[in-house]
């Protein structure tokens, strides 16, 4: 029972974030449509840029601190220590706004430099200004978070970060109505960036304080160093398709190719959110039962992960030329193919959840490095091989980072297969794809409506569809197990237990 139990609260947690991320990324639907509207491929290429310098500054303005909050945070309450979770928190803090000055004032007086090294030209100069002074909120806001996280407090967490993208999607579409355009994007996302973080500061101060006795300095780096070398690495390994295509095929296909990665994280914010609860869980498990509870861990989380998250990758794979034509316009329609290869690319990351908290749970940062610096260079090659050498255009692109997230995930699995005792639910995974592939076959087939009806109106169809066939097909494969619907009645409010009872029907597995 208490197995059950922790696993009830990691899944909750996980529904927590994932409905926080789903409905922030709805939001940023209907956000990324007006956008479309409003500014032109070129200008959305642009916001681009900015996207990634903000989270340039956020990679290396937060110095992997974060993983170390919410590892040592949870570590800390489960051994009854709060006192010194008080104490790191206070001294994350001291180092954040430090570091956060030392950043945005540089990046204010280098405003002009970028907007020229960029795109040939100062007038975008006041835009990176604004993103100078986001800067300072958004290295306070990331650790804000990690520590609601470490204190287990996901539904607060999940509060933050929705209230975050609303209010920046809300006041930057008011901008855009009022003829801001670019100015008014940057000016929204300032405002959210502010008010989130320090709300998150707030929240923090209520559930366990910010002030006590300074945490020491060494532990924190020592932890974090490696992590903040591969968190370096790995945001370079997540752009480097993306600046690639900026010197050879110019701001106008990055702007599509932007729009289209967008579109593929979607179906990734499951493995994220689990990835946010397992990790400060599986601390809590090591510190409490050491390394030999984290195997059921592993094997659940990785479970989930394929029977939530293959559906919606596979799904979204399916019928990517009409979300694109519906939501961003056909001007991005042509961006369908490397949509699908995203999304494929994903899969490896749905399937490997897990291994990336085991490695930080198992303090194995320097592994997770070198993990790092492998895929990076990897994708550097195979960008370079695909755009420079074979022409191959946004595809090329979206095949460099595919393959190099199956290179990941065969590394990843070999280096922690060495440290500690894991194991994959292979059976949920055959079941799970076949499932999926299924679906993916039946929405295919109706797509041939789409020569009648419009697009518009055929996207809730392709939904109910997939959803209809991908469930109906686990139950003929008897992929539900009655530990699922266990888990379920658990998770389930009072109100809800009758979804567990009619579930219970079909859970014809042991």
């Amino acid at each position: 029972m208490a197995n059950l139990k922790t696993t009830t609260r990691v899944a909750r947690g996980a529904t927590y974030m994932f409905v926080q991320g789903f409905v922030s990324n709805l939001a940023g639907l209907v956000y990324f449509i007006i956008l479309t509207r409003f500014l032109p491929r070129e200008e959305m290429g642009v916001f681009a840029i900015f996207s990634f310098v903000l989270t340039l500054v956020q990679t290396f303005g937060t110095f992997a601190l974060p993983y170390a909050s919410t590892k040592y945070i949870a570590q800390y309450l489960a051994e009854g220590k709060p006192e010194k979770a008080r104490g790191l928190v206070a001294r994350v803090l001291q180092i954040s706004v430090l570091t956060s000055i030392a950043i945005m004032v540089p990046l204010l007086i280098a405003a002009p430099w970028m907007s020229t090294f960029f795109f040939n030209t100062p007038e975008f100069a006041l835009l990176f200004q604004v993103i100078a002074i986001s800067s300072f909120f958004a290295i306070l806001l990331s650790q804000t978070l990690s520590f609601l996280t470490g204190l287990q407090r996901i539904g607060a967490a999940a509060a933050v970060s929705f209230g975050y993208a609303i209010l920046q999607y809300s006041v930057s579409i008011v901008f855009l109505f009022l003829g801001w355009r670019l100015l008014g994007v940057v000016s929204g996302l300032l405002l959210g960036l502010a008010v989130s973080s320090v709300c998150g500061l707030v929240l923090t101060a209520r559930f366990l304080g910010v002030f006590g006795e300074s945490h020491p300095v060494r532990p924190l780096i020592n932890y974090s160093y490696p992590i903040y070398l591969s968190g370096v690495l790995g945001f370079f390994a997540g752009w480097v398709d993306q600046l690639f295509i900026l010197p050879f095929m110019g701001s106008l296909y990055l702007g599509m190719y932007y729009v289209a990665v967008r579109a593929s994280a979607v179906p990734g914010l499951i493995s994220t959110a689990i990835v946010q609860v397992l990790f400060p869980s599986m601390s809590e498990l090591y510190a409490q039962r050491g390394a030999d509870s984290l195997k059921g861990a592993f094997s659940v989380s990785t479970r989930y992960a394929v029977l939530a998250g293959f559906p919606l990758i596979i799904g979204l794979a399916t019928i990517s030329y009409p979300v694109l034509a519906v939501f961003a316009g056909m001007d991005y329609a042509s961006a369908w193919l490397p949509l699908t290869i995203l999304c494929l690319a994903s899969l490896p990351g749905a399937f490997g959840v897990a291994l990336t908290p085991v490695m930080l749970t198992m303090e194995r940062t320097k592994l997770l490095s070198i993990l790092t610096v492998i895929s990076i260079l990897a994708n550097s090659a195979l960008s370079y091989i695909t755009l420079a050498l074979l022409n191959m255009g946004m595809a090329g692109a979206a095949s460099a980072r595919a393959i190099t997230a199956l290179v990941s995930l065969a590394l990843s699995v070999y280096a922690v297969s060495l440290i500690v005792k894991i194991e994959f639910d292979l059976e949920a995974l055959w079941k799970v794809s076949l499932a999926s592939v299924t679906m993916a076959v039946a929405v295919a087939v109706s797509r041939s409506l789409e020569a009648v009806f419009p697009l518009a109106y055929l996207l809730p169809l392709y939904v109910l569809v997939g959803a209809g066939v991908y469930f109906l097909s686990l139950v003929a494969l008897r992929a539900i197990k009655k530990r699922d619907v266990e888990l379920i009645r658990e998770y389930l409010p009072r109100g809800f237990k009758w979804v567990a009872a009619w579930l219970g029907r079909v859970a014809v597995a042991e």
